[in-house]
């Protein structure tokens, strides 16, 4: 914890969370105890926004690789979360802004890996907080105390716990007047954005939502669309590999 307190009045944090999702306001209290000038940001509920709401925000010529499903209303809604985090950002006039999931618990390693993000805080950059190691590291950026920063080949998914640097969170919300995939899909696109994304290891961040009664954004399929959702989504992920690495 000490690591982290000279760091106070450096960087605000974001934690986007749904005044009706009860269960996690431990978490979100924790949270705020722990991460540097941290305030809670309401969260969208693109469940409760009507058809054609939902309809004109995501009413767009996809962008390449196509997404090969339609955006579910919790989707939407975390999409537009995090978008009135990077506004928050730009609006603060910070350099950089730290947003955070309200499921989303420290592990052991956080201090050091936060310690190290924001040492490496850049005007166009985006530091992910992994909640897995499972991203193949392209390029060691830098490295302290058993933490490293590195430019993954594929740049991962979840969007848990990120910092996102002003002229990042500039460019995000340009791009995003309307929406076609998910958030972190869409930041896996580096080749459209130009972001530069990297990325914390080991994963300093742990997802809590089965201590929190699951996900706000559920789906229930049969068997064989699952089978379906399965392979287009292999092909989608085999498209997203391929531009990574002519980008990488």
């Amino acid at each position: 914890m000490g690591a982290v307190l000279q760091y106070r009045g450096m960087i605000r944090s974001y934690i986007i969370h749904m005044d009706s999702s009860t269960a996690r306001r431990g978490l979100v209290d924790g949270l705020m105890a722990r991460l540097p000038g941290a305030e809670v940001l309401p969260a969208v509920d693109g469940r409760v926004m009507d058809d054609a709401s939902r309809t004109a925000i995501t009413a767009m010529t996809p962008h390449d690789p196509a997404y090969p499903f339609p955006l579910k209303p919790g989707e939407i809604g975390c999409f537009l979360s995090h978008r009135k985090a990077w506004a928050a950002i730009v609006a603060s006039g910070d350099a950089a802004g730290l947003i955070v999931e309200d499921d989303i618990a420290p592990t052991d390693g956080f201090d050091a890996a936060l310690a190290l993000a924001l040492d490496h805080i850049a005007p166009n950059r985006l530091i992910r907080f992994p909640l897995r190691d499972k991203e193949e590291v392209a390029e060691v950026v830098a490295t302290a105390d058993g933490v490293r920063l590195f430019r993954p080949r594929v740049i991962g998914l979840t969007t848990g716990m990120q910092i996102v640097g002003r002229e990042a969170a500039a460019r995000l919300l340009d791009l995003t007047d309307t929406l076609d995939r998910p958030v972190d899909t869409f930041l896996q696109m580096r080749w459209l954005h130009g972001v530069e994304v990297v990325s914390l290891t080991p994963a300093p961040v742990r997802s809590a939502v089965a201590e929190t009664g699951g996900s706000t954004i559920q789906s229930h399929t049969s068997a064989w669309a699952e089978i379906s959702r399965g392979w287009r989504r292999m092909r989608y992920r085999s498209r997203v590999a391929r531009l990574s690495g002519d980008k990488t």
